[in-house]
């Protein structure tokens, strides 16, 4: 397995003294080349999770390991997008990307060349020069997505990285992180609020619930696949199949998780 979760609990203390419980015996394994969404309502502690596997939150109990290695922080092998884009608006597209590359002391040459590729795997070839205060929203992001590639991680980390979008910039990057999905084999742990967003790029689906959150439901999904392989894009999404899923997701949330299924 790519990224193995093991009895993981996450506690953080509160102002009235004491601790809550975010996250409490999480299991979860995933498999290389993977694209794992994890879904559900706010606070169920989807977030809370994946910066447990970027490594900004300790786990207060359990284990996280990355192939044969266990995580103690934040490392290269995992890339982490977020929901703001928190680029540095003093640096042009190319040098936000080839950022934490001249950090590690790779020559100007060899970032440079490694961040137009990045640029290019997300359709942004040709625009290194430009400043972020002359880039889109989607685009930032975009920049974004590169600056995680670009260091060639193992995981892909995102945080509803598509949250802040407007509606047609918002399925537009969806087509572009499956796209980077199918070109790169990267295992991808994706976090959102939106079902259909959920079933159009999930390979499976995670649903969290509860406080502490707990896992209801790990289950295939096939849809975002079928989108690809038969050239279908976004039109799948007013399918039977896929209103029947998302149906099925919905009243399992609503519920609070009381369905309980496992691929």
């Amino acid at each position: 397995m790519k990224l193995t979760i093991f009895r993981l609990d996450v506690r953080f203390p509160v102002p009235q003294g004491g601790e809550a419980t975010i996250l409490k015996d999480i299991d979860l394994a995933v498999g290389a080349g993977e694209l794992v969404v994890l879904l559900g309502a706010s606070g169920c502690g989807k977030s809370t999770l994946l910066n447990a596997v970027a490594g900004f939150n300790p786990p207060t109990g359990g284990e996280i390991w990355v192939d044969r290695r266990r995580v103690e922080g934040p490392g290269i092998d995992r890339g982490v997008v977020l929901q703001t884009d928190a680029l540095y608006p003093w640096l042009n597209a190319r040098d936000n990307v080839a950022f934490g590359l001249r950090l590690r002391g790779v020559s100007r040459r060899e970032r440079e060349l490694r961040a137009e590729e990045a640029l290019a795997l997300v359709g942004l070839d040709g625009k290194g020069d430009h400043a972020v205060w002359q880039l889109s929203g989607g685009m930032r992001q975009r920049v974004s997505l590169a600056r995680a590639l670009v260091a060639d991680p193992e995981i892909l980390l995102m945080d509803e990285p598509l949250g802040a979008l407007d509606a047609l910039t918002r399925e537009q990057m969806q087509d572009l992180v499956l796209n980077v999905w199918k070109r790169t084999g990267k295992t991808i742990l994706f976090v959102t609020h939106s079902l259909d967003e959920a079933l159009y790029l999930g390979t499976r689906i995670v649903v969290l619930a509860g406080r502490p959150g707990r896992i209801v439901l790990d289950e295939a999904s096939t849809l975002g696949r079928r989108a690809l392989d038969e050239g279908l894009g976004g039109r799948i999404k007013s399918s039977a199949d896929f209103a029947e899923a998302r149906e099925k997701l919905r009243g399992i949330i609503f519920a609070g998780g009381e369905t309980r299924a496992a691929a």
